[in-house]
């Protein structure tokens, strides 16, 4: 006999369905996320995802009316489903006194590329979030140069395109629709280059 418990999540303490999960988080030091019944954890991120991350929020916190949007970090929950992820960058409409700690109504959702990443952020993260009927544009930002991959919900179908607008240089600018503005990528990326 070893003493541990066939399920190890029980035998840590550690929440096996969501609503425990935004519960026992709130606790915590460090990034989790909640993923099939599991408790996952992110090590930490760069400076440079750092940099990028707050660049996102300030352009669009700078743009958007705050008496209608709110722009926030990887410390809102967002919900699908069963499943937890914290996003780097999240905007929402604006409905009630802030008080919740998740949400399953983001309008725009903004990840940043790490090395470990990559694989999760443009295909599992993007079947996630693109079947949140609230999402109108998902964009995966790289920390390494001035490219980013956003897909953006179609006015006419309402689907998203299987493929992302990829969208590379610090003379391009992302076409927001849904807001009507751009963001361009000299902004975003200032000081950020493989050098």
């Amino acid at each position: 006999m070893t003493g541990f418990a066939e399920d190890p999540q029980v035998a840590y303490g550690l929440p096996r369905d969501s609503k425990t999960f935004l519960h026992w988080v709130q606790d915590r030091e460090g990034r989790f996320e909640f993923k099939n019944g599991q408790v996952v954890m992110h090590a930490g991120s760069t400076r440079r995802h750092s940099w990028l991350t707050a660049r996102f929020i300030t352009a669009l916190s700078n743009r958007l009316d705050d008496m209608q949007w709110a722009v926030g970090s990887c410390d809102i929950a967002v919900e699908i489903g069963d499943d937890i992820r914290y996003p780097d960058v999240i905007v929402e409409r604006l409905v009630d006194d802030g008080q919740s700690v998740s949400t399953t109504e983001p309008v725009l959702l903004v990840e940043v590329l790490s090395p470990s990443s990559v694989a999760r952020d443009m295909t599992e993260k993007f079947a996630e979030y693109t079947s949140l009927s609230s999402l109108e544009v998902y964009i995966v930002a790289s920390q390494e140069e001035p490219i980013v991959w956003a897909w953006q919900r179609s006015e006419a179908n309402r689907t998203f395109p299987k493929k992302p607008n990829e969208i590379s240089g610090r003379d391009k600018s992302i076409e927001l629709t849904t807001f009507k503005f751009a963001l361009p990528l000299a902004e975003l990326f200032r000081t950020i280059s493989k050098n």
